[in-house]
């Protein structure tokens, strides 16, 4: 039982200590596909996201790509798996998202965040937000 307790503890702490960044609300300064084949599409300022302390967040995002008109407004759930994976999933499962995903933090910082993922055929995605005041 003071096993658990203390697995509990530790997990708790580290899930507090690496939230505080991250919470609050986001600029999505910059969104940027690479398909490895020479075509690299970015939107910038694509919208915001909203990342809460308790593990929710909202994304409220609008860009363009290929002429097509892309909307991602939607709930979703956050968590952090070490210091430099974020998973995003969101709780409308009937609409996709490009977003849900586990990202690597390249930069993890109060004021600024990059984060890359890929969708599983060779594209790469890289997400640049800036904290709002």
């Amino acid at each position: 039982m003071k096993k658990s307790l203390f697995i509990i503890a530790i997990t708790a702490l580290l899930f507090t200590s690496c939230s505080p960044k991250l919470v609050g609300t986001w600029n999505v300064d910059r969104y940027e596909v690479d398909n490895q084949k020479g075509q690299n599409i970015t939107t910038q300022n694509a919208g915001e996201i909203i990342i809460n302390k308790n593990g929710t967040g909202e994304k409220n995002i609008n860009y363009s790509m290929f002429q097509n008109e892309f909307s991602d407004l939607q709930k979703f759930r956050w968590n952090m798996q070490g210091e430099d994976l974020i998973t995003i999933t969101s709780t409308n499962s009937i609409e996709k998202s490009d977003f849900d995903k586990t990202w690597i933090m390249v930069t993890n910082s109060k004021k600024k965040q990059v984060w890359k993922s890929t969708d599983g055929r060779n594209s790469v995605q890289i997400l640049e937000l800036s904290k709002k005041d």
